[in-house]
């Protein structure tokens, strides 16, 4: 079933056709030099109840041709777009519209009376694989068409976007008498328009364009590829950074020592001062060793039988307990009693790409390197002892 046909190479539409006027040309001699397009094989112009015209292969004609065998529901819906796209001033609607080459035929293209813009209707009320969606929809974009899918129930999942209406109307649905009516179904859609009716939709499209375009289907997985690319190279790149984090850390955890180690036990001990844990570890850069710290404060009415273990903390901000005039003299003092031939490192405000921002940093005294405090955090409990606290009591 077609609604066109040629005549002496003229398109004749069967639903620009009155009752009139399609039984003059059912009667008349013209319609013994009807064709079908595509095969050119003879037509006859026929009818289906009291609203439905079309174009069939003459009684006992063989065609090698597929035209897709379409039921009453899909030239009823046909004749509605068609319809409704001759209602948008500046637009005009060319029913089963052929490629050049005729190796298929557009249910109706919308073309805009500039001809500058065209909208590829397609009625699919049978089921369809995605695949196929895909290829008959790059297809479209291809001959310069956006293509639009009208189809009774939402498809099926697919990565690869395809601009579909879904309208509820199928293959046992209903037909109205006047087929336009079609145009006052609810219908959804995944476009950026409002949604509403499918004459509203017909209109907003054409008038506003193909709002919220995701692109044909070949741009859609070139993007895919593109990000996917790029999700592989950060994952790369993040395993990398790992294992160069990794081995930051081993290689800090190697280069650093507990005083009481290297030096021989000894805190000093204050009334009410801070609790002081200190390691000594190696610039990353220069190799130099320098004395880093955590320092916590004595807490009110707080008292300790022993010292608390060392928790360092991950994260600073711009400042930082460990920049106490009370703690610098915590340091300051156990390096003078203890004797320990040790350097201070410095602590400045320096901006740091991996904490996105300024904070209070560690710095090499001798090479101005900036000691990472997530990889001072991770220097092991065995690194670090007390060199200074509250004087213990027993609680």
């Amino acid at each position: 079933m077609l609604l066109v046909a040629m005549l002496d190479g003229e398109r004749i539409d069967a639903t620009a056709r009155t009752p009139e006027s399609w039984a003059a040309l059912q009667a008349s001699e013209d319609r013994k030099r009807l064709v079908l397009p595509g095969c050119n094989i003879r037509a006859v112009a026929k009818t289906r109840g009291p609203d439905t015209r079309f174009f069939a292969h003459h009684q006992g004609m063989d065609c090698a041709v597929d035209h897709g065998g379409e039921s009453a529901q899909h030239l009823a819906m046909k004749e509605a777009l068609a319809q409704g796209i001759d209602a948008v001033p500046g637009w005009h609607a060319v029913i089963e519209y052929p490629h050049p080459t005729r190796e298929w035929i557009i249910d109706v293209l919308a073309i805009s009376d500039d001809r500058h813009h065209r909208v590829a209707f397609e009625v699919q009320l049978s089921s369809q694989t995605p695949a196929n969606y895909v290829r008959r929809t790059q297809r479209y974009f291809d001959s310069g068409a956006f293509p639009v899918w009208l189809v009774p129930r939402n498809l099926e999942y697919s990565p690869v976007r395809i601009p579909t209406v879904v309208t509820g109307f199928g293959k046992e649905s209903e037909i109205p008498e006047n087929h336009a009516d079609l145009l006052n179904l609810e219908i959804t859609h995944n476009l950026a328009l409002s949604q509403g009716t499918l004459g509203d939709f017909v209109a907003g499209l054409l008038v506003n364009g193909p709002q919220g375009n995701p692109g044909s289907p070949q741009e859609q997985q070139d993007r895919m590829d593109k990000e996917r690319k790029r999700w592989i190279a950060e994952q790369r790149a993040d395993a990398e950074r790992l294992v160069k984090a990794k081995e930051a850390v081993e290689r800090t955890n190697r280069g650093s020592v507990a005083p009481e180690k290297a030096f021989g036990p000894y805190t000093v001990h204050t009334e009410s001062g801070p609790f002081v844990w200190a390691t000594l570890t190696d610039c990353w850069k220069c190799r130099q060793q320098m004395m880093v710290w955590e320092a916590r404060s004595l807490r009110p009415g707080e008292q300790y039988s022993s010292a608390p273990r060392v928790s360092v903390k991950a994260e600073v901000g711009q400042k930082r307990y460990e920049n106490h005039p009370d703690v610098h003299q915590a340091v300051n003092t156990w390096i003078t009693r203890s004797g320990a031939a040790a350097t201070k490192a410095q602590i400045e405000t320096r901006h740091s790409q991996g904490a996105g921002g300024e904070y209070s940093a560690f710095v090499c005294p001798s090479c101005r390197a900036l000691m990472g405090q997530i990889y001072i955090a991770q220097i092991n409990t065995e690194h670090w002892s007390v060199i200074s606290a509250p004087l213990l009591r027993r609680t």
